[in-house]
């Protein structure tokens, strides 16, 4: 009888785990943003991208992988809105093309041997340090964009706004397998839409892991003919009661056609975008 006991305990506390996962499948969360006036978060983005695309009529391979360290700090919070403050603290870039090596890193002094990385770090100088302020409503939703001095670099600003970031939760309560949907308008001179179904794969005690597919498109960009389609998909790990993205992986897919002077310049661009972030 003690072993038969002993058996069924055993099985019991096998199915445990199973159980659990069941109980958080039927529960409900209501996710929204409640981040606490002057706490920052420091942000490590690695960017790795392969970029295919015709010079002369022939195809190019450019390899490239950027790492941004940022701080986020927020700046105010009240039920309407949140102002969040960040800053770009750290660059490292690393580009590979016709055999050809470029590395820069912003806290590596030694990679400015290379006279082609001096050319990379003059240009990566205007931005460090440099700092830009995001308004969001309580779902994330974005309300407004202050690029401040990276206003001066359109390409960094936009990639940094590029509303990937912040996630759009629906202000309902939502059960593993729900999904939402948001459109996101994130760069100010250009027709840049993305449009972004969500579904909550996982409930925790302290996070959830919301599953992401965003479509992006666009035609023009500081007034230059630019047709984009692209695909960015992943999960993103979210601590529940701030709202704060604190892990993300995402694959991307892009098509490129830019058209200047009369000529169309195709490429495309894929890779991934890893993001981890945790509170200062």
């Amino acid at each position: 009888m003690n072993e038969f006991k002993k058996v069924a305990l055993i099985a019991a506390l096998l199915l445990l785990p199973f159980l659990i996962t069941n109980v958080n499948a039927q529960k409900k969360v209501k996710l929204s943003y409640n981040l606490q006036t002057g706490n920052s978060y420091v942000s490590t983005i690695d960017l790795d991208q392969d970029i295919i695309f015709e010079a002369n009529g022939q195809p190019m391979t450019l390899d490239q992988r950027i790492v941004f360290r940022t701080t986020s700090t927020i700046a105010s919070h009240n039920n309407d809105s949140t102002t969040i403050s960040t800053s770009i603290d750290a660059i490292r870039m690393e580009q590979s093309i016709f055999g050809m090596e470029i590395i820069y890193d912003s806290e590596d002094t030694s990679t400015l041997a290379n006279p082609m990385a001096v050319e990379v770090g003059k240009a990566m100088e205007k931005v460090l340090g440099a700092s830009m302020a995001t308004v969001i409503d309580k779902n994330g939703n974005i309300l407004h964009y202050d690029l401040g001095s990276l206003g001066e670099n359109t390409d960094m600003g936009n990639n940094l706004s590029s509303g990937n970031s912040y996630i759009v939760f629906s202000g309902e309560k939502v059960a593993v397998g729900d999904t939402w949907e948001a459109d996101i308008t994130p760069m100010k001179n250009s027709d840049m839409k993305s449009h972004s179904k969500y579904t909550l794969n996982k409930i925790s005690k302290k996070t959830v892991v919301i599953g992401v597919v965003s479509i992006i498109t666009s035609n023009t960009m500081e007034g230059e003919d630019m047709k984009m389609d692209g695909t960015i998909s992943g999960e993103m790990i979210i601590d529940r009661k701030s709202g704060w993205t604190l892990k993300s992986e995402m694959d991307m897919e892009t098509e490129l056609e830019l058209e200047q002077n009369g000529m169309k310049f195709p490429a495309t661009i894929s890779g991934t975008i890893l993001l981890e972030s945790e509170r200062k």
